[in-house]
């Protein structure tokens, strides 16, 4: 069941496990790092296997991505606890997961977790784990089991909640395909996929939600329907969450906002899907003096709806409507 109120204690928590870690670090020390970490990211190098992670480097992606990779998993799984508000997982297989980010965000979410069982390739990633672990989990995820390995060829027992946050693009397209298959495979409650929201992030999983429905899955978020992807062109399905830099993350962005918008795009699939949305919103609602205008994907398809204020209690919730919220407008 989603507990709203250990999101917050949770979000705090493994913020203050990722400061004692960092300890006394400054931007100076890790700008190099970030710099080589980013162009290798940016280059497509994060899917050769035969690199790890330099000095400095995973401290540097710990200040940089882990937060950003927090939120945008932890808005994901809301979601999900929210549809399914009976649903009481009690183990995660967490694919590709850096230093446990995804488990962290789960257990925010789902307090019935019992069990994590992680997958990482990079031992020292890994090793971070733990220790982050050690800073305030210590009742699950010290006592996780950890596998160094490669997710695409993961071998586990099937869980309630499998979780691949940011993995399916580092896998390589020749892979993907296999992997999601095997990740389907090992999943007894809801498999949950995250990745940037970009054009490129968003054909992933729209090329994985065609696969999945073919093998009997059905879409519990973020589409509304199980027919056809209705986006087309230039357009793609992406949301956003807002986070809190720390001062060693604007440092090392050299950035003056103290927050950044992470967009990202999801997908969540299940054997047996709850009852979905009528609408969802996928662009921000356009309020004008007396009507709203929303741009909502539904089970025909794309559109666009003008809820006035004539619409009553219809209009009020368009108005407090935000992009990526989920409508009934009947």
């Amino acid at each position: 069941m989603s507990q709203e109120p250990a999101i917050g204690d949770m979000r705090a928590t493994f913020q203050a496990a990722i400061e004692r870690e960092l300890g006394d670090l400054r931007g100076r020390d890790l700008r190099g790092p970030a710099s080589v970490l980013s162009e290798r990211y940016r280059s497509g190098d994060s899917t050769d296997d035969s690199h790890g992670f330099a000095s400095g480097q995973v401290q540097a992606y710990l200040a940089t991505r882990v937060p950003a990779t927090f939120a945008a998993t932890r808005r994901v799984l809301s979601e999900l606890g929210s549809l399914r508000p009976g649903w009481a997982p009690k183990s995660i297989l967490d694919l590709g997961a850096g230093p446990g980010t995804a488990t962290w965000a789960a257990v925010a979410v789902f307090s019935s977790i019992e069990h994590a069982e992680l997958v990482e390739r990079e031992p020292d990633m890994a090793a971070l784990g733990v220790r982050l672990a050690r800073g305030g989990l210590a009742d699950l995820l010290a006592d996780a089991a950890w596998t160094i390995g490669d997710a695409a060829e993961v071998t586990a027992r099937r869980s309630d909640l499998v979780v691949a946050a940011y993995v399916l693009g580092e896998l390589g397209h020749d892979r993907e395909l296999s992997a999601l298959q095997r990740w389907w495979g090992l999943t007894r409650g809801e498999l949950v996929l995250v990745e940037p929201g970009t054009p490129a992030g968003f054909e992933r999983l729209r090329a994985a939600r065609s696969a999945l429905i073919s093998w009997g899955a059905q879409v519990t978020a973020p589409c509304p329907h199980d027919d056809r992807c209705p986006m087309a062109g230039t357009d793609w399905c992406h949301f956003a969450v807002r986070l809190e830099r720390s001062s060693l993350h604007r440092e090392l962005k050299r950035a003056r906002l103290g927050y950044e918008d992470e967009k990202y795009s999801y997908l969540a699939v299940s054997a047996s899907r709850p009852p979905v949305p009528v609408a969802r919103l996928v662009r921000s609602p356009r309020s004008h003096k007396g009507h709203v205008r929303l741009f909502l994907c539904e089970a025909g398809g794309l559109g666009e709806r003008v809820i006035s204020r004539s619409d009553g209690e219809i209009y009020r919730r368009a108005r407090a409507a935000c992009w990526g919220d989920r409508l009934e407008l009947n």
